[in-house]
């Protein structure tokens, strides 16, 4: 793995449990208005470029995403499965457990209720 020290991502902090890399969000909504593309290149660069193969998504204040915010997660979890990885939701707010679940990621995504279950779903 990469040394993270110049690594300073803008749409979420970045935590490391052993060899988990934990995405915590901090923000209410993702649109079209943020720079999604940064964001997507900031997800994929802990597959790509510093190595993970378990990522931990904390989703907690995160109540509004768009379609193209679904798709880099979606992009993430197939990255890191061609790799043997895995990606676990967590924290997932009502609003947009309702938006998933409508849009069928519910089942797709590995979920967990909190980062305790999450991180004992990637051990």
């Amino acid at each position: 793995m990469m040394q993270l020290t110049e690594y300073n991502p803008a749409y979420f902090e970045l935590d490391i449990d052993g060899d988990v890399a934990i995405a915590a969000f901090q923000i209410e909504q993702l649109t079209e208005d943020d720079n999604l593309e940064q964001f997507g290149q900031e997800l994929f660069a802990l597959v790509d470029q510093y190595q993970f193969r378990k990522v931990l998504v904390q989703l907690a204040p995160v109540r509004f995403v768009t379609s193209s915010v679904l798709g880099k997660l979606i992009t993430l979890h197939r990255k890191l499965g061609r790799n043997d990885g895995q990606l676990v939701l967590c924290n997932i707010h009502d609003d947009l457990r309702e938006v998933l679940n409508t849009s069928r990621l519910l089942t797709y995504f590995s979920t967990a209720e909190d980062v305790p279950a999450a991180m004992a779903a990637l051990r």
